[in-house]
Protein backbone atom coordinates (compact mmCIF):
# COMPACT_ATOMS: atom_id res chain seq x y z
CA UNK A 1 0.00 0.00 0.00
CA UNK A 2 1.28 3.47 -0.87
CA UNK A 3 0.07 6.94 0.03
CA UNK A 4 0.28 9.90 -2.34
CA UNK A 5 0.40 13.44 -1.02
CA UNK A 6 -0.56 15.56 -3.99
CA UNK A 7 0.88 18.97 -4.73
CA UNK A 8 -1.19 19.93 -7.75
CA UNK A 9 -1.17 19.15 -11.46
CA UNK A 10 1.31 19.82 -14.23
CA UNK A 11 0.48 21.34 -17.62
CA UNK A 12 -0.50 17.88 -18.90
CA UNK A 13 -2.98 17.43 -16.01
CA UNK A 14 -0.75 14.81 -14.35
CA UNK A 15 -0.74 14.67 -10.57
CA UNK A 16 2.39 16.02 -8.89
CA UNK A 17 3.13 14.71 -5.45
CA UNK A 18 5.11 12.63 -3.02
CA UNK A 19 4.67 8.87 -2.79
CA UNK A 20 5.10 7.14 0.55
CA UNK A 21 5.38 3.47 1.40
CA UNK A 22 4.90 3.49 5.15
CA UNK A 23 7.23 6.26 6.32
CA UNK A 24 9.59 5.88 3.34
CA UNK A 25 9.51 8.62 0.69
CA UNK A 26 9.60 6.60 -2.53
CA UNK A 27 10.48 9.67 -4.63
CA UNK A 28 13.63 10.21 -2.59
CA UNK A 29 14.58 6.52 -2.62
CA UNK A 30 14.33 6.42 -6.43
CA UNK A 31 16.48 9.54 -6.86
CA UNK A 32 19.05 8.21 -4.35
CA UNK A 33 19.34 4.99 -6.35
CA UNK A 34 19.83 6.91 -9.60
CA UNK A 35 16.51 5.60 -10.95
CA UNK A 36 14.73 8.96 -11.21
CA UNK A 37 15.53 12.61 -11.85
CA UNK A 38 14.98 15.50 -9.51
CA UNK A 39 12.65 17.55 -11.70
CA UNK A 40 13.50 20.99 -10.35
CA UNK A 41 10.63 22.69 -12.22
CA UNK A 42 8.09 20.85 -10.09
CA UNK A 43 10.15 20.51 -6.90
CA UNK A 44 12.32 23.65 -6.69
CA UNK A 45 12.40 23.76 -2.89
CA UNK A 46 13.53 20.17 -2.32
CA UNK A 47 17.19 20.17 -1.27
CA UNK A 48 16.79 16.52 -0.23
CA UNK A 49 16.07 15.51 -3.83
CA UNK A 50 18.81 17.77 -5.22
CA UNK A 51 21.37 16.30 -2.81
CA UNK A 52 20.22 12.74 -3.51
CA UNK A 53 20.63 13.26 -7.25
CA UNK A 54 24.06 14.80 -6.81
CA UNK A 55 25.17 11.85 -4.67
CA UNK A 56 23.81 9.36 -7.22
CA UNK A 57 25.67 11.17 -9.99
CA UNK A 58 28.92 11.17 -8.01
CA UNK A 59 28.46 7.49 -7.16
CA UNK A 60 27.68 6.72 -10.82
CA UNK A 61 24.41 4.95 -9.92
CA UNK A 62 21.54 4.05 -12.22
CA UNK A 63 21.00 6.74 -14.85
CA UNK A 64 24.44 8.10 -14.13
CA UNK A 65 26.26 4.82 -14.74
CA UNK A 66 27.95 3.81 -17.94
CA UNK A 67 29.57 5.85 -20.67
CA UNK A 68 26.43 6.99 -22.49
CA UNK A 69 25.50 10.64 -22.96
CA UNK A 70 22.65 11.65 -20.67
CA UNK A 71 19.63 13.56 -21.96
CA UNK A 72 16.98 14.79 -19.55
CA UNK A 73 13.42 13.61 -20.27
CA UNK A 74 12.27 17.20 -20.82
CA UNK A 75 15.02 17.73 -23.41
CA UNK A 76 14.41 14.32 -25.01
CA UNK A 77 10.80 15.26 -25.78
CA UNK A 78 12.05 18.29 -27.76
CA UNK A 79 14.33 16.23 -30.03
CA UNK A 80 13.43 15.15 -33.54
CA UNK A 81 13.33 11.45 -34.43
CA UNK A 82 16.72 11.77 -36.11
CA UNK A 83 18.23 13.40 -33.05
CA UNK A 84 16.76 10.70 -30.80
CA UNK A 85 18.23 7.99 -33.03
CA UNK A 86 21.67 9.42 -32.25
CA UNK A 87 21.18 8.44 -28.58
CA UNK A 88 19.65 5.00 -29.15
Amino acid sequence: MVRIETGGKDKYDRTIGDIYHGDDLVNLDLVKAGLAWHYVTYAPDRPDLAEAEQQARESVLGLWGGSHEIVTPWDWRKLSKEQRDHYR
